[in-house]
């Protein structure tokens, strides 16, 4: 009969944030975004981020939050060997920065890893209320249970002779 015909439900797809707008929210909640894990490795790496949740290639991952420091200033503090793989020198109008994130706060960005051969996110900067953020995104489809990582630039690390 006519009122037993239902008529098919239209289901709309969720609208996919934009990344950068995502990387503004968590940069202004100063909150990691879920769907990660921090993990102990072992000795030698230490620990590092996992994906609890699939993450699609371009999303936005993780800020890597830490005090701003010009270089100048990053250069005359005094960091242990360890301390001193959480400082991230970038530049930002034509002056030389540094994040320094030598601090332990809670924060996952700081624990992602070097991947010099294969990495699964690169470092972008965000410009938020005039100050730069370094946010993590993906530049591959990252499954559940993968660790998240980014090539750390050109240094010699020593891990990298290892």
């Amino acid at each position: 009969t006519k009122d037993n015909i239902r008529e098919p439900k239209m289901f709309k797809r969720k609208a996919r944030k934009k990344p950068a707008d995502e990387a503004n929210f968590y940069i202004q909640s100063s909150k990691d975004k879920p769907g990660l894990m921090e993990r102990f490795i072992d000795d030698r790496k230490g620990r590092g981020v996992f994906a609890t949740q699939p993450i699609e290639q371009g999303d936005f991952v993780l800020e890597y939050r830490g005090q701003l420091l010009s270089a100048d200033k990053c250069q005359t503090r005094k960091y242990s060997e360890k301390e001193s793989t959480f400082l991230f020198e970038f530049e930002w109008q034509n002056r030389h920065w540094c994040i320094d994130a030598s601090i332990e706060d809670g924060s996952l960005g700081r624990l992602v890893n070097d991947n010099h051969k294969s990495p699964n996110c690169t470092m972008k900067k965000i410009i938020v209320n005039d100050q730069p953020h370094l946010c993590l995104f993906a530049i591959k489809k990252i499954e559940i249970g993968t660790e998240i990582d980014y090539n750390y630039g050109d240094s010699k690390w020593p891990w990298r002779e290892k």
